[in-house]
């Protein structure tokens, strides 16, 4: 099994010497190495009970940055990352994303107590062996305002705009893909708590209006779903021309109100860092009111050179 792998790998970087640097966000360059094992429960975004299905994912991700001051008030980071995750049972998900990203912070103040604004953006390319109408650009703008409220909690405040486009496609296969292509508005409230010396409780909740992507089983052929575009996923189907009774499967991009809470803690391990993070999707559709529930499960190990 794949996963495996990964596991290995994530125990051997948990267990790295006490010598490894982990300035990640100094001055100057820096890198950073992660290793997550993610189990999803509902990976299709399914409404339907018996279309959903759960998975387990590792993925392995190295890149780093540059980090500089501007003034005494302003900070630029630029950043470059690839990451492969694989999938344990459904491997036409598997996919290489390489990222670019900018982020620029600016406290105008200088007391204790004042707050900063952070302003970042990052374009994400995918791609997948066998996946096309899964490929594209992810975009990711994010505006925050922050605060600290005392010696051990943060707060912040932000919106997101999230964009997830085709690049060089056909006309007729923008339109087999659509269901895809998906962008969403969101607004968000988070802290940050400190409640031991180097180790951080986080908590974030966010809602978001836009664009969904759910993949249902058609079964007699018909579904009833209110959806702006359609496209046929045969990822969680095992259909075979010779069964003649089997339920393909679409995926269909309906208009929804999000709601999610991500709840978790990080912590250093000797020479590396560790979080663990649980999180809660839970989408109503704008038009059918259906719902599209999902959690997940999450550990990741970092290590900064």
């Amino acid at each position: 099994m794949k996963t495996r792998y990964f596991a290995i790998v994530l125990s051997f970087l948990a267990l790295g010497t006490q010598d490894a640097q982990a300035e990640a966000y100094g001055s100057g360059w820096y890198g950073e190495a992660q290793v997550v094992v993610l189990h999803e429960d509902n990976i299709s975004r399914s409404f339907r009970r018996e279309d959903q299905v759960s998975e387990l994912i590792s993925s392995f991700s190295i890149g780093g940055g540059y980090s500089r001051k501007i003034g005494s008030k302003s900070q630029l980071i630029l950043s470059g990352y690839l990451n492969y995750s694989d999938h344990d049972e459904f491997d036409d998900l598997d996919n290489l994303a390489t990222s670019l990203g900018a982020s620029l912070t600016y406290q105008p103040g200088s007391g204790y107590g004042a707050f900063w604004i952070g302003l970042s953006s990052r374009a994400t390319w995918l791609t997948y062996d066998d996946n096309e109408a899964r490929e594209g650009v992810f975009m990711d703008l994010d505006l925050n305002l922050n605060r600290r409220f005392s010696t051990s909690l943060v707060g912040r405040i932000g919106y997101r705009y999230l964009d997830m486009v085709h690049v060089d496609l056909s006309d007729a296969k923008e339109l087999a893909y659509a269901a895809f292509d998906t962008a969403g508005h969101e607004v968000y409230l988070g802290v940050d708590k400190e409640v031991y010396p180097s180790v951080f409780a986080f908590a974030e909740y966010g809602y978001r209006h836009g664009g969904l992507t759910s993949s249902v089983s058609i079964g007699d052929g018909y579904v009833d779903v209110d959806y702006e575009a359609q496209t046929l996923d045969p990822v969680f189907d095992d259909c075979d021309p010779a069964m003649p009774t089997c339920d393909e499967r679409y995926a269909y991009r309906v208009v929804s109100d999000m709601q999610h809470l991500d709840i978790g803690i990080a912590f250093p391990l000797r020479s590396v860092n560790l979080d663990v993070t649980a999180s809660y999707f839970d989408a109503e559709a704008e038009v059918g009111g259906t719902r599209h529930k999902d959690w997940t499960v999450r550990v990741g190990v970092v290590w900064n050179f």
